[in-house]
Parts: C-alpha cells; structure tokens; sequence
C-alpha cells in the first residue's frame, strides 16, 4: 500500500510540472501561434508591434477565463501615482486591481494615442515593411495579448489575440494625406491645371492639401522648372500662422524649389480631416523659350508638389504653365516675298516692350531685354517668343523700307493659343512728288508744246509747195 501511494504522489508531482495555477482559474500562456494582418497597406509603409498587456486563459481551446497584465516594457506608462512621484500617462485609461489585473479600459482610443505618443516607448515587438506590389502587413508567431499598431501613415490601432481569436484581421483605415495643386489663369481669374503667359508675368499657384488626424511629420514639396522664378516670401496657408502652425525653407537641400513643414503640434491636434489651402507665386522668365542649334521652340513648364508624412508621400499633383508666338510677314503691295528695312515697335496696351534678339528672324519678349525694336528681313518671316495668347498687342512702325510710306496706323494683333497667328503687313510705294523751287512739269509743257508747233509749220510748207 506504502509502495502504491509513492507512485501516486510521483506522478501527480510529474504532472503538475505542466500546469501552473493562476489567478480567476487561468492555466497556462497560450503558446506563440498568433497573427495580426494589416489589409490595404501602402506600398512603403513601415508598421510596429508593440504588446501593451499579457494575457493568460484558463484554456487553450475553450478558454473562459482571462487575465491580462501590464508588459513589464511598459510598465512605467500605466505606473500609478505615489505620493509625489506622478502617474504614467496610460494610467488615466485603465482600471488595475491589486493584484496586478487589468480589469477595465475607459477610453482605448485616447489609451492607443497617449501610447504611440510616449517619449518612453520601448523598441517595437515587431516592425513590418510593406514592400512594392504588396497590400498587407502581417505578424507572425506572436502569443496572446493586448497589441498597440502604428504605422508611418498615422495609424493607430489596439487589438487582442486570443487562442479562440488567434488571427487577427485589421483593415487600413488612415487614407493618405494628398495634394492637389492648381494654377490661376489670368485671364479669367479661374484656377486650373493649365495656364499661358507673357514672359515676365507674374503666375499665381494654389495648393490644396488634405490633411489626416493621426499623420506625422507632414512636408510639402513644392519643384518648379527652371522656367519659373518663385517668388520669395510669397507662401502664404489662409488660417494658420508662419511659425507657429507651419515653417517655410525656400532653400531645402532636395531638389524642390521650397518646402513647407507643418508643425507636429497642429497635426496633433486636428480632430478631423482637414484641407488647408497654401498660396504663392512665380515669374514666368526667359526659359520657357529654348534657342540653340536646333532652333527656337517654346518649353512648358511644369510646378510639382507632393506630401511626404512619416516615412511615406502622396502621389504628385501638377500644373503646365506655357507661353505663345506669332509670326509678322512684311511685304510690298502686289509682292509674295518679304520685304526688308521696316523697322517696329511691339507693343502692349500702348506700352513699348523690350525684346532679345535671338537671331536674324526671332525675337523673345524680355523685361530685361536691350532691343525696343525689330527689323524685318528679306529671308522670312520675323517671329515673336514669349507672348500671351489674352494680351492686347500692336505693332508700331517706326520706319519704312527706302521707297516706302510709313504705316499711318498701327497694327493689332491678337494671338492664338495654337501658335498659329501670322501678322501680315502690306507697304505701299508712293509717286514722286514735286518739291518748292524746282522746275516741275512746266519744262515738259514748253518743250512738248514748240515740238507740236514746229511739226505744224512743217506741214503747212510742205503743202504750199505741193501746191
């Protein structure tokens, strides 16, 4: 019997080396065959994994009964004041008894920001890059718990894992910050993708920005071509202040022209989506119209802006501002070919505008220019760079051809947007004309006039000796 009861009490101590007793009835930690996927993930987003509470169950297959405790990594967050020693900043969110037992969160979304926020956060359990081509974010091999997620994006996110829930699903619900740019046609005054000027014009840009609670790190990239001149200390967001709300670095070491950080503490306060609206402007210069070898041609250009937030950016957002020519064919009345020496002013709204000259044949429109004229020439049209297609223009001329009258009126000229516009200029030659002290017809009247009476006298002796 002695014999009997020592193999009994053996195999019972065998036995309870597999089973720990705990607390409310738990058994033992759920083994670590958990997973967490995140579902429509962008592209380059970094994910972490941090585990806020343990958990144990009193079943690996049924469980009924669960205790959660705080992760000694984060124990100093959801530390409770003493005397003068304050509590953590997780502390306020949750209830926990005496024996250690999480029993209650009060407010878990305000509990997962306070935690993604805390300067004391330990290093992530678990961080996820999500690749190119890739749309989910998956941890593996994890054990049961209470996990907080964050993301690049600005997501926050706490979920469970249980033995009976040990596959989590977790749906990407932070869309991207995004841009939309637009470009003031000044004609109309309306905004759009698209806009023509005069070199020298001064382009306004409009940015409108959507931005997301929960997102860090917020910068605009703004890049122009080198065909506009921003506009220093033109940026301007209607409702925020410069230095407070938003910083601008006009000389950024990236290739943007400027680039606008909003301030984490504005980004941390917004409570809802929110689009902001930045202003700024630049001078159409010399560059939209290329001269070389390969001739002249005009060059649109383009003003790019993207969001870069956390570790990721928006998709681009661009405009086309473009300028215009027209051609002037001067030619003598009754003639196909051009003709040279006449000399012109262009002008607009009265005002003579200064000019390049490029070669023989082209002239570029330039504020800064050293021409006030153009001449024509014998081997092709004279073609006009840089002009507005909504400009009110007029050709002066200042002197005609040797042989040709002066135009007594100006010519207007109104460009198309299709670079189509050919302005076509008639000269016309006048008769010589007599001048004071000369001898003018009177000469040929006398001598024609003795010639007439001389021939009668011939005739009439000629008929008296018939007779």
């Amino acid at each position: 019997m002695k014999k009997c009861i020592s193999i009994l009490l053996a195999l019972l101590l065998v036995l309870s080396l597999n089973v720990t007793a705990f607390a409310n009835g738990e058994t033992a930690e759920a083994t670590k065959n958990d997973s967490i996927t995140i579902t429509g993930a962008k592209a380059g987003e970094t994910y972490k994994l941090y585990k806020l509470f343990d958990l144990k169950v009193d079943s690996e297959t049924a469980p009924t009964a669960y205790s959660y405790t705080v992760n000694s990594d984060w124990a100093n967050f959801f530390k409770a004041a003493e005397g003068e020693t304050p509590a953590g900043p997780g502390n306020q969110y949750v209830t926990i008894n005496e024996a250690g037992y999480v029993t209650a969160i009060s407010n878990a979304a305000a509990l997962a920001k306070a935690a993604a926020e805390w300067s004391g956060k330990p290093d992530a359990a678990k961080t996820v890059t999500v690749v190119e081509g890739e749309t989910t974010a998956a941890f593996s091999e994890l054990d049961d718990g209470y996990w907080l997620i964050t993301s690049s994006l600005g997501t926050i996110a706490m979920t469970d894992t249980t033995p009976d829930k040990n596959a989590v699903t977790i749906a990407e619900k932070n869309p991207e910050d995004t841009v939309i740019k637009h470009v003031m046609e000044d004609s109309t005054g309306d905004y759009g993708t698209e806009n023509d000027a005069q070199i020298g014009d001064t382009v306004e840009f409009k940015s409108i920005v959507t931005l997301y609670p929960g997102t860090r790190s917020v910068v605009v990239h703004d890049e122009m071509d080198s065909g506009l001149t921003f506009t220093a200390g033109s940026v301007a967001i209607a409702d925020l202040a410069e230095g407070t709300d938003y910083s601008v670095n006009e000389n950024p070491d990236d290739d943007c022209t400027f680039e606008i950080t909003f301030a984490d503490s504005y980004i941390a306060g917004l409570t809802a989506i929110t689009e902001v609206t930045i202003t700024y402007s630049a001078v159409l210069n010399e560059n939209a119209i290329s001269s070389g070898e390969d001739g002249v041609a005009i060059v649109e250009q383009k003003n790019t802006a993207r969001v870069a937030f956390g570790d990721s950016q928006s998709a681009e957002s661009q405009t086309t501002t473009t300028t215009h020519k027209f051609s002037v064919f001067k030619f003598a009345t009754g003639e196909t070919t051009n003709l040279a020496g006449a000399v012109f002013e262009l002008q607009k709204a009265g005002t003579v505008m200064k000019l390049t000259k490029l070669d023989n044949n082209n002239y570029r429109v330039d504020p800064n220019g050293t021409e006030t004229t153009f001449v024509t020439v014998a081997d092709g049209d004279i073609v006009i760079w840089g002009v507005d297609s909504d400009g009110d223009y007029s050709l002066h001329e200042t002197e005609a051809p040797s042989g040709y009258n002066v135009l007594t009126s100006d010519v207007n000229v109104t460009v198309n947007a299709n670079n189509s516009t050919r302005s076509e200029i008639e000269n016309k030659t006048g008769a010589e004309l007599p001048h004071t002290g000369g001898i003018g017809t009177t000469l040929f009247y006398v001598i024609g006039g003795l010639m007439a009476a001389g021939a009668a006298v011939v005739l009439i002796a000629k008929k008296r000796t018939e007779d």
